[in-house]
């Protein structure tokens, strides 16, 4: 897929796509640009907080209760790991270990770690290990590649 930007001084701003056939990819951006992408319900200082996958960085569980670490704050999410991993499995998120999925759109730079490990620093500045289990699959999809894809 290509990607085109424009930045424009005047005028209404606008998102034109071209496709050969609706896929689940195309109907995610439409979403996005509509406004209209899924949303989760979570609880923060008891406020319940409707969040965007986009603006989640990742997703921890700890004693079985799940956790949204958002830019500036952590939410508590009534949803399990594995109903969260299916949810964001094609919009940016994999597994990076047993109790955690990343959302790869938000890592500012990663680095290879001893044991075939990898840090990856967050947009916030956070670090989060991913352990050599996982450490392949984020190497394939950053090559371009998926989880079903051979090397």
């Amino acid at each position: 897929m290509i990607l085109k930007m424009k930045q424009i001084t005047q005028g209404e701003e606008e998102v034109i796509i071209h496709y050969k056939e609706m896929n689940e990819q195309i109907q995610t951006i439409a979403n996005l640009v509509r406004g209209t992408s899924k949303k989760l319900c979570a609880q923060w200082e008891k406020q319940t907080l409707l969040l965007t996958l986009e603006e989640i960085l990742y997703i921890e569980s700890v004693d079985g209760i799940s956790y949204a670490y958002l830019k500036d704050k952590v939410a508590k999410v009534d949803k399990s790991l594995a109903e969260l991993s299916i949810i964001g499995e094609n919009r940016g998120f994999f597994r990076c270990s047993k109790s955690m999925i990343l959302n790869i759109y938000k890592i500012s730079y990663l680095k290879s770690e001893p044991g075939n490990r990898i840090r990856a620093t967050m947009e916030n500045g956070e670090q989060v290990m991913i352990s050599r289990k996982y450490a392949k699959l984020l190497r394939q999809i950053l090559k371009g590649r998926g989880k079903d894809d051979e090397d």
